[in-house]
C-alpha cells in the first residue's frame, strides 16, 4: 500500500514539474537592454590631462562661451574584485589613462574591465594625490590641496556606460598606436618608463605589462601581512626594481609570491616620486619556475612560450647548425643536420639527438669570441653533435626561426655533456686567479662561481676591484676608475669584482656587486668615494641574487680587504675625499646629531621641520602651510672636520611644490663651529616648477673659504603669510682634496 501511495505522490509531482516546465518555457527571458550614452567626448584624456598638468582645480567649462563641459571617454582596465585596487576606476583612451577616484567598494560588477564611460568633468576635481593624477574631489593633505574620494552619486550624476563591455585586451609597444576599440596593455620595461612630460603624464594608470622579470621575495614572503598595505619588488633581467604595492586587506594577500621568472601585468601607479605598480589579481602575475637550472624547458617547452618575454635554462640535443648566408629559416634547405656546419655562429638543439626536422628545433646563438663558442660550435668541433646541452638565455626568435639568444658565453651560462667550457676559470692575471670556494668567509665563491648559484643570503665572495656600473644596465660597465661619457662619477652604490687583477679583467671574468649603505661599506669600496681602492683583492659579504642580468651578490654590509695594493691604481686628479655624508633617503628619521633651531614659529605652529618617509624613500621635510605670520627655522649638522684640507665643496639633493617664496625665504648656510654668524651659499639649482616633487642636485657649492676649519652647514627654511613652499632634502655630501 504504502508503494502504491507513493508511485501516485511521485507521478503528482512529476507532472507538477512538467507544469511549471512548461509555463517556464512559454515565458521569455527578458532582453539585456545595451546602454547608449547620450554624451559624446569632445576631449581626449591625454589633452585633459595635459590642460590641467601640475594643478589641482575645480574643472572649470571647456567653452564659457557656449557653457561647452569637458567630456572625455574610456573604456575600464582595473578591478576591485580582488580588494587590491581600493575604490578607484582606470579608464583608457587611445591617448592615456587616468584613474577615477570614487567613494564606492565592489564598482567591478558593473564597471567591468573592457566597459566604455563617458564622464562629464566639469564639476569634478582634477589634480593629484601625491604625485598621481586623477579626478575626484578636493581634500588636504600633508597641510596641501590633494585629491580624494568623489561621493559616488556625484560620480553617476556625472558618467554614463556606453555599449557592452569589450574584454578583448590587445597588446600593443610603448610606441605603438594604442586602439580606441579594447582595452589595451603596453608592453613595455623599466628603463623605457618616462619622468616628465606629457609622455609621464599618459602613462600614469595604465595598464602595462612587463616581461622577464622576477619577485624579490619569491618564494620567501606573501604578497602581504594580513590588514597592512606593503611594498614588494619586481627586478628585471638588468637588475632593475620596481615597487609593487599590495594591500594586506586583498582577498590573495597571504599567498605565497611565486618563485622564478615571467610577465607580470597590473596599472602602473604613481607614488611620492616613483612609479609603483598595483595588481588587480593573481591572474596579472604570469611567473613560473620552470626555466630554472634544476628544472629546465623542454625544447617544446620553450618553444611554447617563444617572444613572451620568457628566459632560463633550455635542455636539448645538438643535432646541426643553420646555414651560411641565411639570416632567415624557411624550411629543411636551410639548415645543415650533422657536422658539415658552415657558421661557427650557431647550432641548433632538438629533443632527441636524431631530429631531423627544423621546425622541431631551436637555433642558439655563440656569442662571438665567448667560451661557448670555442668548443661548441660545430665547424671547428664536430664532436659535439648528438651531445645533450643545458644552455640558458633569453627565448626570442633567432635567424627567423624560435632561438636563444643573450647568453653570457661561460661555463656559467652553458653545460654540454663532456664538454670543458672555458670561461668559468680564465687565466690568471697579475698575482693570481681567485681560488673557487665554498661561499664561507674562510674560502669564499669567485665572481665565476657565483654566477651559477642559486639564492641565497649571507655568502662571501672575493675578487679584484676593477670598476663600478655607471647606470642602470651591466652594459654601463666601467673598468677603471675614470668617469665615462654622460656619467657623473658619483656611483657608489656598486663595485666591479674581477677574477683577475685590472689589467686582464673584462665583463666575461667580473661581476657587479651591489654595496648596501651601511657603516663604511660605500665610502670604503666605492671608487667614486674611495679611489685608491682600484685594484684591491677584497672579500665582501651579502645576498646572492640576480644584479644588473646576471646572478651576483647584493646588499654587502661586510668586506675584509685581503690585499690592499692595486694593479696601478689611477685615482681621479682631483683627489676628492667624502668627509661627511647625510640624510641618505634611506633614513627612516632624522639623524640625533642634527639639531633643529626655530627662532621664529608661525602662529599655531609647534614646528618646520620634520623627517618624512613615502615609499620607502625618506627626507627632511621643511613646510609652513596655512602660516598666516613669519617663520624661521634652522636644520644645523654636527661639526664636520675640514682640518688639513685646501679645498672643499658641498650639494644635496631637494625637491619642492607649490613654491612662490621658496628662492627669497630659504637657502644652504655655513658657519664655523663655534660661531653664531651664518654664511649664506648660492644654491646652484633649485627643484623645477612642475609640482611633482621632483628631486634634482643642488649643484656643488664651494666651500673652500672654510678649507682648514671645523664648520657647521644648515639648511634655513622661511615663511610668511605671503608663501610657505614645501622643500624635502636628502643625501647631503661634502667632498674635500688636500
Amino acid at each position: 500500500m504504502k508503494n502504491i501511495k507513493a508511485l501516485y505522490l511521485g507521478m503528482a509531482m512529476a507532472a507538477a514539474a512538467a507544469t511549471l516546465t512548461s509555463c517556464q518555457a512559454d515565458m521569455d527571458a527578458p532582453a539585456l537592454v545595451e546602454p547608449k550614452a547620450t554624451m559624446e567626448a569632445n576631449t581626449t584624456i591625454s589633452e585633459f590631462k595635459t590642460a590641467f598638468a601640475d594643478q589641482t582645480v575645480k574643472c572649470p567649462m571647456k567653452d564659457e562661451a557656449t557653457q561647452t563641459p569637458y567630456i572625455i571617454h574610456g573604456r575600464v582596465v582595473s578591478s576591485d574584485a580582488t580588494g587590491n585596487i581600493y575604490k578607484s576606476i582606470v579608464i583608457q583612451d587611445e591617448t592615456a589613462a587616468i584613474a577615477l577616484s570614487v567613494n564606492q567598494g565592489s564598482t567591478y560588477t558593473d564597471y567591468r574591465i573592457g566597459q566604455d564611460v563617458v564622464l562629464n568633468a566639469t564639476g569634478l576635481y582634477i589634480g593629484y594625490y601625491n604625485g598621481l593624477q586623477q579626478i575626484g574631489w578636493l581634500d588636504e593633505y600633508n597641510g596641501a590641496p590633494s585629491l580624494t574620494f568623489m561621493a559616488w552619486d556625484f560620480f553617476l550624476a556625472h558618467s554614463e556606460l556606453n555599449g557592452f563591455p569589450n574584454p578583448d585586451v590587445k597588446y600593443v609597444a610603448q610606441d605603438a598606436q594604442w586602439p580606441a576599440d579594447a582595452p589595451y596593455c603596453i608592453v613595455t620595461t623599466f628603463s623605457q618608463l618616462p619622468s616628465t612630460g606629457e609622455a609621464f603624464r599618459n602613462m600614469q594608470s595604465q595598464l602595462v605589462e612587463f616581461r622577464n622579470v622576477h619577485f624579490e621575495e619569491g618564494g620567501k614572503e606573501t604578497y602581504a601581512p594580513y590588514q597592512e598595505s606593503v611594498n614588494r619588488t619586481l627586478v628585471d633581467a638588468n637588475g632593475g626594481t620596481l615597487t609593487v604595492r599590495t594591500s594586506g586587506y586583498s582577498n590573495f594577500y597571504n599567498e605565497l609570491i611565486p618563485e622564478g621568472s615571467g610577465n607580470v601585468r597590473g596599472i602602473l601607479s604613481y607614488y611620492g616620486d616613483g612609479w609603483q605598480l598595483l595588481l588587480r589579481g593573481l591572474g596579472d602575475v604570469m611567473i613560473t619556475e620552470k626555466g630554472q637550472k634544476n628544472d629546465p624547458y623542454t625544447v617544446e617547452e620553450a618553444m611554447g612560450v617563444m617572444d613572451q618575454g620568457a628566459s632560463g635554462w633550455v635542455k636539448g640535443f645538438i643535432v646541426g647548425s643553420v646555414k651560411g648566408g641565411v639570416n632567415d629559416v624557411t624550411s629543411n634547405n636551410d639548415v645543415i643536420f650533422g657536422t658539415d656546419a658552415e657558421m661557427d655562429n650557431n647550432i641548433l638543439i632538438a629533443a632527441s639527438a636524431d631530429e631531423t626536422d627544423w621546425t622541431k628545433c631551436i637555433a642558439v646563438e655563440l656569442p662571438q669570441g665567448s667560451a661557448f663558442r670555442a668548443a661548441v660550435n660545430l665547424v671547428d668541433n664536430p664532436g659535439v653533435l648528438g651531445k645533450s646541452i643545458l644552455v640558458r638565455g633569453d627565448l626570442a626568435k633567432f635567424l627567423g626561426m624560435p632561438g636563444i639568444t643573450g647568453n653570457g658565453g661561460t661555463a656559467a651560462d652553458v653545460e654540454v655533456e663532456g664538454v670543458t667550457i672555458g670561461g668559468g676559470t680564465p687565466a690568471p692575471g697579475p698575482g693570481e686567479g681567485i681560488p673557487a670556494g665554498d661561499g664561507t668567509q674562510e674560502s669564499p665563491f669567485n665572481p665565476d662561481q657565483v654566477k651559477a648559484q642559486n639564492d641565497a643570503t649571507g655568502v662571501w665572495l672575493e675578487g679584484y676591484v676593477v670598476g663600478y656600473v655607471a647606470d642602470k644596465t651591466w652594459d654601463s660597465a666601467v673598468f677603471g676608475t675614470e668617469a665615462s661619457d654622460g656619467d657623473n662619477y658619483k656611483n657608489a652604490t656598486n663595485v666591479i669584482l674581477s677574477m683577475v687583477a685590472p689589467a686582464e679583467a673584462n665583463a666575461s671574468n667580473s661581476v657587479p656587486v651591489g654595496l648596501k649603505n651601511t657603516g663604511d661599506v660605500r665610502t670604503t669600496l666605492g671608487i667614486s668615494k674611495n679611489p685608491s681602492i682600484y685594484g684591491a683583492r677584497v672579500k665582501v659579504k651579502g645576498d646572492l641574487k640576480k644584479y644588473f642580468g646576471m646572478k651576483s651578490v647584493r646588499d654587502v654590509t661586510e668586506y675584509v680587504i685581503v690585499d690592499g695594493s692595486g694593479d696601478t691604481p689611477a685615482p681621479p686628479s682631483t683627489g676628492e675625499t667624502t668627509v661627511y655624508s647625510s640624510l641618505e633617503k634611506t633614513l627612516t628619521a632624522l639623524p640625533s646629531d642634527w639639531t633643529i633651531d626655530n627662532v621664529t614659529l608661525p602662529a599655531g605652529k609647534t614646528e618646520l621641520w620634520s623627517w618624512k618617509m613615502y615609499n620607502d624613500s625618506g627626507y627632511l621635510n621643511a613646510t609652513g602651510y596655512g602660516a598666516t605670520s613669519d617663520g624661521l627655522s634652522y636644520a644645523i649638522s654636527p661639526v664636520i672636520d675640514l682640518t688639513g684640507y685646501t679645498s672643499a665643496k658641498v650639494s644635496f639633493r631637494h625637491a619642492a611644490k607649490f613654491q612662490t617664496t621658496i628662492k627669497q625665504l630659504c637657502g644652504f648656510v655655513v658657519r664655523e663651529a663655534g660661531s653664531s654668524a651664518w654664511t649664506e651659499l648660492t644654491i646652484q639649482e633649485w627643484p623645477p616648477l612642475d609640482n611633482k616633487w621632483t628631486f634634482v642636485s643642488s649643484g656643488e657649492m664651494d666651500l673652500s673659504a672654510f678649507a682648514g676649519k671645523k664648520i657647521q652647514v644648515a639648511f634655513k627654511y622661511g615663511c610668511s603669510a605671503a608663501g610657505a613652499d614645501q622643500w624635502e632634502i636628502n643625501d647631503l655630501e661634502v667632498k674635500a682634496s688636500r
